[in-house]
């Protein structure tokens, strides 16, 4: 699911979802340089991710742990954030998304 499918689709209980840190959970190094895996928690979390993507890392957001509203709001913040760098946001599956820095290309 989309951030455009969020509305009118039934979410799964809390319970269903591994509980993580809002803050910068983990980091895997590729070819590419790092990557950080986020999963906030509340929109506050968001200044982090965008600091992350500022830094040139590519950044993994889930968003599984915020209701909707919140989602939302998140994807907003850091598309226009990603939008201003110069950057790219690819969604990778049910409410995951890669946020990737000017000059790094996805494929």
């Amino acid at each position: 699911m989309g951030v455009f499918d969020l509305f009118g689709r039934e979410q799964r209980s809390r319970s269903e979802h591994t509980r993580m840190n809002a803050s910068y959970t983990t980091q895997v190094n590729d070819k590419n340089g790092p990557v950080a895996v986020f999963s906030p928690t509340k929109f506050s979390d968001v200044e982090l991710i965008i600091d992350c993507i500022k830094s040139g890392k590519n950044t993994v957001v889930h968003l599984t742990e915020l209701k909707n509203e919140s989602a939302i709001r998140v994807i907003d913040m850091l598309s226009g954030a990603i939008y201003a760098l110069g950057g790219g946001v690819y969604e990778m599956g049910k409410n995951i998304f890669m946020f990737s820095p000017s000059g790094v290309e996805i494929l």
